[in-house]
């Protein structure tokens, strides 16, 4: 019922409570977005209230394309983040190696399983102080 819609959200916004209105976004202050998760991976999207069917048919094809595709990636990364920080470089020299990695054929050679290929290619990305820990950030992952 409008009527009572708009009698809930003018009562929410008088006693400062956030209400979300799924049929009337503009009355909302906030808004709740179809949200796909893959391991350590959150996307988040809206429609900004036009379709809530259109928002799920998107977040089911992203789960369908995202499936495992980043999973070793994103669990290499947060096992390097904390190592890489402890060097104390700078922060634009951190942004470069992450950049790097992240844009390297590391990811699909995780998909693959490829041992020999990732150790390499870590070699190559990694300062040499991380080195030793290359077969600690691959267990389980390659």
């Amino acid at each position: 019922n409008r009527e009572t819609n708009d009698a809930v959200a003018r009562a929410c916004t008088e006693r400062g409570i956030l209400c979300n209105c799924a049929d009337a976004p503009k009355d909302s202050s906030f808004i709740v977005p179809a949200l796909v998760e893959q391991g350590n991976i959150a996307i988040a999207l809206s429609t900004g209230g036009a379709s809530p069917a259109l928002a799920r048919k998107i977040r089911e094809d992203l789960e369908t394309w995202l499936g495992e595709r980043y999973t070793g990636i994103s669990e290499l990364l947060m096992r390097l983040r904390p190592l890489v920080l402890a060097l104390h470089h700078e922060t634009r020299q951190n942004t470069t190696l992450f950049r790097s990695i992240v844009d390297s054929p590391l990811s699909e050679a995780l998909q693959r399983r490829d041992r020999q290929t990732c150790e390499s290619l870590l070699r190559e990305l990694l300062p040499i102080e991380l080195h030793p820990y290359i077969m600690e950030l691959l267990h389980d992952l390659a």
